[in-house]
């Protein structure tokens, strides 16, 4: 296989199982959904206010229950980009994608997200398309 069978767009990075991505595609779009998130929460955190005991916050209005049923949406969304990104990763490493269940093991995936940003990518086609920024 030397040619992509799937388009370059958005949505297969973020949203896609298929094909390979590298480094830097991996560490910008996971920065992205991070951004996002961080921008929703910091949203999110007007509708607050501190109550009586320590670390209690209470919900100022109706508003924010809608808001917080969009949040979790969107928490969900992001879990299944970052799952996205994880398995094309794993797949420009030629690693089996079981190993993407690491990722869901807290101790561990710190490290598995780290490796997968600075492994290098296998620099040959393998059964998931062809290398995604081949060296010349």
């Amino acid at each position: 296989m030397t040619e992509l069978d799937h388009p370059l767009t958005v949505k297969w990075l973020l949203f896609g199982f298929r094909g390979r991505i590298g480094r830097k595609s991996f560490i910008l779009a996971a920065l992205l959904l991070l951004l996002v998130q961080m921008a929703l929460f910091a949203y999110a955190w007007r509708y607050a206010s501190p109550g009586t005991d320590p670390g209690e916050f209470l919900i100022n209005n109706g508003g924010s229950v809608l808001f917080g049923f969009a949040m979790i949406a969107s928490w969900l969304a992001s879990a299944w980009a970052l799952v996205a990104l994880a398995v094309k990763r794993l797949h420009d490493l030629g690693l089996p994608v079981i190993l993407g269940v690491t990722l869901l093991i807290p101790a561990i995936s710190t490290i598995a997200w780290i490796l997968l940003a600075v492994l290098p990518s296998q620099q040959n086609t393998n059964e998931h398309g062809p290398v995604p920024f081949p060296r010349d």
